[in-house]
């Protein structure tokens, strides 16, 4: 038996969009990292087994904290979760609590993966994106259309031909899936919204 491990990379929204995003709807930080955490349990029928994320404040934390809780619920079963940081220092600036949350997610990781091996500089965050969307086999999105980070990590995406899982809390959790179309020249593909 050819047994291949799929990784699920995962990109979202930092606390301010984040918010905003919440703010439009009536869920909660919680309801929406319960309702990733279902959408991964589905994803280990599907031969999936590793998650990860860039470790960003917000979304990511959320996906984070989702995939520790499966893999405590779902025992024995191979659940393994990659912190992928895009610079040494990257919580140096962050608020306290911030900072132990990050280290105690990075501390129950399968492997903590430094996308640079340097301080911070000016386009680490666009490297570790393109680290997750390289090495995934699909993408799990927090993303209601606002532009940044998020939007530019998809889009990278789509050009790679990966598939897509869009999460819209705007939208009392909508999610649209991208597949891409393999008849049709990289980058383009099709949208299908499957449930909400």
């Amino acid at each position: 038996m050819n047994y291949i491990k799929k990784v699920c990379s995962f990109t979202g929204y930092r606390p301010q969009k984040l918010n905003a995003c919440l703010a439009q709807s009536s869920l909660t930080p919680e309801i929406l990292r319960d309702y990733i955490k279902s959408e991964l349990h589905k994803m280990l029928d599907r031969d999936f087994e590793i998650f990860q994320c860039g470790m960003a404040i917000g979304a990511d934390l959320l996906f984070a904290k989702a995939v520790l809780e499966l893999k405590k619920e779902c025992a024995p079963y191979p659940v393994k979760f990659h912190a992928v940081i895009p610079c040494f220092d990257h919580d140096a600036k962050w608020w306290e609590a911030d900072r132990a949350a990050f280290l105690e997610i990075t501390e129950q990781a399968d492997e903590v993966i430094y996308v640079s091996k340097t301080p911070y500089f000016n386009g680490c965050m666009a490297k570790r994106n393109r680290y997750l969307i390289d090495t995934c086999d699909e993408l799990m999105a927090v993303f209601d259309g606002q532009q940044g980070g998020t939007m530019q990590t998809i889009n990278y995406a789509k050009q790679k031909g990966k598939r897509i899982m869009m999460i819209n809390p705007a939208k009392e959790l909508k999610i649209t899936l991208f597949e891409s179309d393999k008849t049709t020249k990289a980058g383009s593909g099709k949208a299908n919204t499957t449930r909400s």
